[in-house]
């Protein structure tokens, strides 16, 4: 039988995958998309969406099923900074590679949407371990 770790780990493995596919691939390679989405550039709103499930993934891939509150805390923390670094280094590699551009902005849209899936990840563990007290 397949354990829950071993699915959450299967699919952080295909998002970081899907991650490094979106940000190193050529642009022609990718379909064509609107320019704005909600108003704002469709890339900065691609960013958002795709970091906004960097931490959820890693909570459930890394925490513990049991224990401590303020150690599961410490995952979901230690988990978005280094899914802050990963955001930093695509936006590097991108500035290397001859075909990619490296955008600052780039950057400030991963790390809203890390903080978005930090904030989401953090009240679902805290509202779970309460509901186990």
């Amino acid at each position: 039988m397949i354990r829950r770790r071993h699915i959450y780990t299967a699919l952080f493995c295909l998002y970081i995958l899907a991650v490094c596919f979106l940000c190193f691939t050529k642009g022609e390679q990718l379909p064509d998309v609107p320019s704005t989405w909600f108003g704002l550039p469709a890339d900065k709103v691609a960013h958002f969406i795709m970091f906004l499930p960097y931490t959820p993934l890693a909570y459930l891939t890394f925490a513990p099923e049991k224990g401590n509150i303020w150690r599961k805390i410490a995952i979901i923390m230690i988990s978005a900074t280094i899914g802050f670094g990963l955001a930093v280094a695509t936006e590097r590699i991108q500035g290397i590679l001859g075909y990619r551009a490296e955008d600052a902005l780039d950057i400030f849209s991963d790390s809203i949407g890390l903080g978005a899936g930090t904030a989401i990840t953090v009240i679902t563990a805290t509202v779970q371990h309460m509901r186990r007290l």
